[in-house]
């Protein structure tokens, strides 16, 4: 958290295009239907006003009035919280700490795998693309539990799941041989009218069937 311009009133996202990390934070803004300035920007020649801070800003990043963050769980839980309609975070305290368990293991699972495929090459990628693809097969009762991820109503982790899922097919892996519950559970998500508005045009082109 830091300083930076004073009396700001809008909230302003610096987003990278194809990033999967900006396009978590996209779907956010579009379930809760936040108003808000998005900037698109290249993480590697940053606009002078981020560069001004002096340290080592990552993006995403969100501007409100005199605050920066960055860290896609620390701007969604912040957005939510700051915007509580439609919730995305249970009420009760057990639960949500249930719910940040299972974004941190997608951050440190699943997730690990959108590097790690997109900067490599020929039979390492075909390796990543063959593990990821047991490993989303070993857990299809995770989708077929309930109408969202692990959860009968919608939460943070589904802001965080879908823009993963949208990006599958385009790394490589057969979209057809993922379970069954899975793909019901992503389509039904790629259909709603925040997904659509989330995307950017290469995003739209990740797919074929959108």
């Amino acid at each position: 958290m830091s300083i930076i311009e004073r009396g700001r009133s809008l909230i302003t996202i610096y987003s990278e295009k194809e990033s999967f990390d900006s396009h978590r934070i996209r779907f956010l803004l579009a379930t809760k239907n936040i108003n808000c300035k998005i900037i698109d920007v290249d993480k590697n020649n940053l606009p002078e006003d981020l560069l001004s801070r002096g340290e080592d800003v990552e993006i995403p990043a969100l501007i409100d009035r005199d605050m920066l963050l960055y860290g896609v769980s620390v701007i969604t839980e912040y957005l939510d919280e700051r915007y509580p309609h439609p919730p995305l975070m249970p009420p009760d305290p057990m639960t949500r700490a249930r719910l940040r368990f299972t974004a941190y293991r997608l951050d440190n699972g699943w997730f690990t795998y959108v590097n790690k495929i997109e900067q490599s090459v020929g039979d390492n990628r075909k390796k990543l693309i063959t593990e990821l693809s047991e490993e989303l097969a070993s857990h299809e009762s995770l989708f077929a539990e309930h109408d969202y991820f692990m959860s009968p109503d919608m939460t943070l982790v589904d802001t965080h799941l879908i823009p993963f899922l949208w990006r599958l097919e385009h790394y490589g892996l057969d979209w057809e041989a993922l379970p069954k519950s899975l793909r019901n559970y992503a389509h039904r998500m790629f259909q709603s009218n925040a997904f659509k508005k989330s995307i950017t045009e290469t995003e739209r082109e990740y797919r074929f069937d959108f």
